[in-house]
């Protein structure tokens, strides 16, 4: 179809008039590495789509966020309105509240869209990209974090109201102000598509909540956008989730929602954050909600605490970290944890003093217990070990005493890398430093070795220089080849042994895979589980 010269000036010029919006959309890779992108998007191509926003929720720690969100979120929609945006607010079951307004009969009346994607009205609970990805958080409970004395004081307040507290909404929270002369407002899939359709809206922003659910998953969602060819992003500052840390992965409800906003950014589609639009900071919530303190466990070490192969050819399988939070999670007499692990690989004592300490450890919160797990490196790399080392390991602990003061500090031994190769000089000389700090040392070598012992080559991968590989067998080799200065083959565990096991040199890598980190977190778990209940006694 021919557009007139006329009607393709007056767009032309009124396009020419707006002022775009600047945005950097943030996407992540399989491996979690985050991308940024800067992109400009004309306001009258955009919409913002206000998910169930709604005035009251079956959670009582949900309605406390919300209503913390609230402020910022109306500020930014009025500039984004003001600038020439769509507003739609879409309060699900909400729609009776809105009959006969001008925004309700707005979405109403939108012309049936040319093209209709195949079930724009349903819900969609995985696209292709999400299928072979671990999804983040369980929550198969709902996803209430509520306090279960106060969520019974909840459910009465809302059945007093005559309200179901299953579902006690009834319209938006009125705090989020609907200009009846431009927004529209709507629950369903088709007529939001019409909408867009109708006013050639191909950039989509979705905010409210809650992520792993509605937002996600509604007809008019980031899925439904994203799948039917929409240029959609999640406000990622201007949303929540319902996630209950008594649930697996056994992280806050912060980093619950964190995790899940990782795997849209993976799988669904980028994020932004309302500063783009408002200035000032990306918005927080407070820790009204946090729920039960949580102990804070630092891990410090070197590549043998990072993992930083296991992270990069399975990042969604538990990590050493992750392992050990879950194995505490185990035990309902624990109190939940926290834990980070800031192991670098290459890393030393006197370097992690020297480049990175004030960031990456003094600035962590308040810790309970800190493991602490060098020597190799040392021993390879400074001169005069013996001497050097029980020093640089004083000043890191009187560091570590002075901003981290109320925390047990903990040094570990270096774990066995073979049969042969159990490390007992650096371990010596870590026992006496722990004697001589008069410090609990926690000797992670005797499980280690008894798990090699079990299977010798079972606790390490496989990273072997693909130059080492005789010409006529490297095509087995083209899946597992990482891209470095020297390109190598690498295999987190043995299904390659059959056909390189000959080689010279195959295994000699000795770093833990999962199954040697999944030792670590195990014995380190059972050791720190005695630790607490002696520190804080369980009251009967």
């Amino acid at each position: 179809m021919r557009i007139p010269l006329v009607l393709l000036a007056l767009t032309l010029s009124a396009s020419a008039e707006e002022t775009p919006f600047s945005l950097t959309l943030q996407s992540r890779s399989a491996s979690g590495k985050t991308t940024l992108a800067k992109e400009q998007w004309l306001p009258s191509r955009t919409a913002i789509i206000v998910c169930d926003m709604w005035d009251m929720h079956h959670c009582k720690n949900a309605v406390t966020r919300e209503v913390e969100m609230v402020p910022r979120m109306n500020e930014m929609l009025e500039k984004a309105r003001s600038q020439g945006a769509l507003i739609i607010h879409a309060p699900s079951a909400c729609m009776r509240f809105y009959d006969g307004t001008a925004a309700r009969e707005r979405a109403q009346s939108a012309p049936a869209a040319a093209r209709l994607p195949d079930k724009i009205g349903e819900w969609c609970k995985q696209i292709p990209a999400e299928e072979q990805a671990v999804y983040p958080l369980d929550q198969t409970d709902g996803g209430e974090d509520d306090d279960p004395a106060e969520h019974a004081v909840w459910v009465k307040k809302l059945a007093a109201k005559k309200l179901d507290p299953k579902a006690p909404w009834t319209k938006q929270i009125e705090a989020l102000r609907i200009e009846q002369g431009k927004d529209a407002i709507s629950d369903s899939g088709v007529e939001i598509w019409n909408l867009l359709e109708a006013r050639n809206i191909d950039n989509v922003i979705l905010v409210g909540v809650h992520t792993n659910m509605c937002v996600a998953g509604r007809p008019f969602g980031l899925r439904q956008m994203a799948k039917n060819g929409k240029h959609v992003v999640l406000m990622r500052d201007m949303t929540d989730t319902m996630y209950n840390p008594a649930r697996w992965p056994f992280v806050s409800h912060a980093r619950g929602t964190d995790l899940f906003i990782q795997h849209v950014e993976k799988h669904i589609c980028p994020t932004i954050t309302s500063d783009q639009f408002i200035g000032g900071q990306p918005f927080t919530f407070s820790s009204a909600t946090a729920g039960k303190k949580r102990l804070q466990i630092i891990l410090l070490g070197d590549s043998t605490t990072e993992a930083s192969i296991p992270k990069k050819l399975a990042p969604d399988e538990p990590q050493i970290e992750d392992t050990l939070r879950i194995k505490l999670a185990e035990q309902a007499d624990l109190p939940p944890s926290d834990v980070y692990n800031e192991g670098v690989s290459g890393e030393f004592i006197r370097r992690l003093l020297d480049t990175r300490y004030d960031k990456a450890v003094k600035t962590k919160p308040q810790a309970d217990y800190i493991f602490i797990r060098y020597g190799l490196n040392d021993a390879s790399k400074i001169k005069d070990f013996n001497n050097a080392f029980p020093r640089d390991f004083h000043e890191l602990l009187e560091r570590l005493r002075k901003d981290h003061p109320k925390a047990m500090l903990i040094p570990m031994t270096v774990i066995p890398y073979a049969l042969d190769n159990l490390h007992e000089d650096i371990n010596d000389l870590i026992k006496e430093i722990a004697s001589r700090e008069k410090l609990s040392l926690f000797d992670i070598a005797p499980r280690y070795h008894a798990e090699l012992k079990k299977n010798p080559d079972g606790l390490n991968y496989r990273r072997y220089a693909l130059s080492k590989i005789p010409v006529g067998l490297r095509s087995f080799a083209t899946p597992y080849i990482q891209v470095e200065a020297e390109p190598k083959v690498v295999v987190l565990d043995n299904r390659l042994d059959g056909i390189y096991g000959h080689l010279p040199g195959w295994m000699s890598d000795r770093h833990p895979n999962l199954a040697g980190y999944n030792v670590i977190a195990d014995e380190t778990a059972k050791w720190l589980t005695s630790l607490i209940r002696e520190r804080q006694p369980v009251n009967n």
